[in-house]
């Protein structure tokens, strides 16, 4: 049976969509895998997921259980690169899970030992006591960055240091400190996978229908 012209048309025009869905990356997950701090074990320390809304990402950083976000020496809370036409005044929403009223800001051009130079990070700037000594802030730690596509984070950290796309200053329950990152590429989230299939599915249906009509 041959399928009219019109729904061909429409076939692949919903093909094309799927994909430039999945290929756009709608959902990402980068794991925070890397550290040199001997005493926190082997990774996984966490993750960051970042989903698009609408011209927003919201960004959400799970930890491992037994590890809190602190702020300590030269290290800042949460690191992050990001091109784009994203600036700093485009982050905000940044709060953690143990509600605290501290106020957290955002600068430009930071490393995060031993990782490399990242495009932004976040700090607190007022009545800090839980960052340093106090037991650390409570993941997830959550924000968002308005005009901004989720495939704008995949970029490394450069200059000295170890390269990486995000990083994190984090204590532990036996109160040793250092940073973690994540080194390794964003792991595209299952509807993202569901979309690529559904636009390859439509168009391998149109193509064969193609074929059997020639």
């Amino acid at each position: 049976m041959n399928l009219p012209k019109s729904l061909i048309n429409v076939c692949l025009a919903m093909a094309a969509t799927c994909v430039s869905f999945g290929a756009g990356a709608q959902s990402a997950s980068y794991s925070l895998n890397a550290t040199d701090v001997s005493a926190f074990g082997s990774g996984s320390f966490g993750s960051v997921t970042l989903t698009q809304n609408a011209s927003d990402v919201l960004v959400s950083v799970s930890l491992r259980s037994d590890l809190n976000f602190v702020q300590t020496g030269s290290h800042s809370i949460f690191s992050f690169n990001l091109g784009g036409a994203s600036s700093v005044a485009d982050v905000g929403g940044i709060s953690f899970a143990n509600g605290l009223n501290n106020a957290f800001g955002v600068a430009v051009g930071t490393s995060n030992s031993p990782f490399s130079t990242f495009t932004y990070e976040i700090n607190c700037v007022n009545d800090c006591t839980r960052g340093g000594s106090g037991g650390g802030y409570v993941d997830p730690l959550n924000f968002t960055v308005r005009n901004a596509l989720v495939s704008e984070f995949a970029q490394l950290s450069s200059g000295n240091g170890t390269a990486a796309y995000f990083a994190a200053d984090v204590v532990n329950l036996s109160g040793t400190t250092g940073a973690i990152g994540a080194t390794v590429a964003a792991v595209p989230e299952p509807e993202t996978y569901a979309l690529m299939l559904a636009g390859l599915g439509l168009m391998g249906l149109t193509a064969r229908r193609r074929k059997l009509a020639a």
